[in-house]
């Protein structure tokens, strides 16, 4: 796989999701967005307000129209949470341009990372998706090298081929937060689609929200997707699935070992919901989701959402 130098990324947009950021964590992320996008950078810049705080509304459209004046802005605004799987469906739906970067608001990437991202992407037919490597708490940064095939790639910071993604079913809405990258990573590989890590150009992410209030969603909401992911692409789902409960208290007790009290509630609470998520799964397994099932869930749920330009 050779990457081809390019003389613009005007065929790529960039989504931009927010919902409760502050201010100031915004102005980092566009200040190094918009060194990515580069001077006269004519893609499409879409706003995503899902659910946003009115601070942060403010906050995003000022960066929009400052940071990218060249762009062709829009918005996207849903009145209440979608979560990131619908978000993102609807808003890679609403975009037009060939590649689509999705990027989390509490990162900043290099200058040269969706530059890379698309080479990477036009290097290799295959491809779906291209990620950089990913430098924070808790992830996996990759030493700088050449692209690589991954078997998973976050929703951290992604550029999409948009029209192949949407086609082979997009992110799946079941998942509303967290696990919807993993289950379209397992799906699109499924069908002898490629992921790429692209380790010469990197992502840094922050990981905002450390209250009590954070943890505690941030843990259910993983709890309560992990429980429908495993069983839904497992081998042997009763097995597994039953593996996969005998490691809940376990990770309960390490919660309370840790004095970490949200993340241990979160825990019990998503386990409730257990019984739900292997009934989901089975579901799932059944009927797969698919292009076509995302096109027909896109037809009922545009008019959900308000989508015009932003001046």
């Amino acid at each position: 796989m050779t990457a081809t130098s390019r003389t613009g990324i005007d065929d790529v947009d960039v989504v931009l999701l927010v919902h409760r950021e502050p201010p100031e964590l915004l102005a980092r992320h566009h200040a190094a967005l918009s060194a990515a996008t580069g001077p006269g950078w004519r893609g499409r810049a879409l706003l995503v307000e899902n659910a946003a705080a009115p601070g942060t509304s403010a906050a995003a459209r000022g960066h929009l129209r400052a940071c990218y004046p060249d762009a062709d802005r829009w918005v996207l605004r849903s009145p209440r949470n979608l979560g990131f799987a619908r978000a993102m469906d609807l808003a890679l739906d609403a975009c037009r341009g060939r590649y689509v970067a999705l990027v989390n608001s509490d990162g900043e990437p290099d200058p040269a990372m969706l530059r890379r991202l698309a080479e990477a992407l036009d290097a290799e037919p295959r491809a779906v998706w291209a990620a950089p490597a990913v430098h924070g708490p808790g992830e996996d940064d990759d030493p700088p090298g050449p692209p690589f095939e991954a078997q998973e790639l976050s929703g951290t910071a992604l550029l999409v081929r948009r029209a192949e993604f949407l086609a082979a079913g997009g992110f799946d809405p079941l998942y509303f937060f967290y696990n919807e990258d993993r289950d379209a990573s397992r799906r699109l590989r499924a069908t002898g689609r490629l992921l790429l890590r692209v380790p010469g150009t990197r992502f840094r992410h922050a990981k905002d929200g450390r209250s009590a209030r954070a943890v505690f969603l941030r843990e259910w909401h993983y709890g309560r997707t992990i429980q429908v992911l495993l069983p839904q692409h497992a081998t042997r789902p009763v097995r597994e699935a039953a593996a996969f409960l005998a490691r809940r208290p376990r990770a309960l007790a390490r919660h309370l070992r840790d004095g970490d009290l949200p993340g241990a509630a979160a825990i019990a609470l998503a386990t409730l919901e257990l019984p739900r998520g292997l009934l989901v799964a089975a579901a799932r397994r059944r009927r797969p989701w698919d292009g076509a099932r995302l096109d027909a869930w896109l037809q009922r749920h545009r008019g959900d959402v308000e989508l015009g330009p932003v001046p």
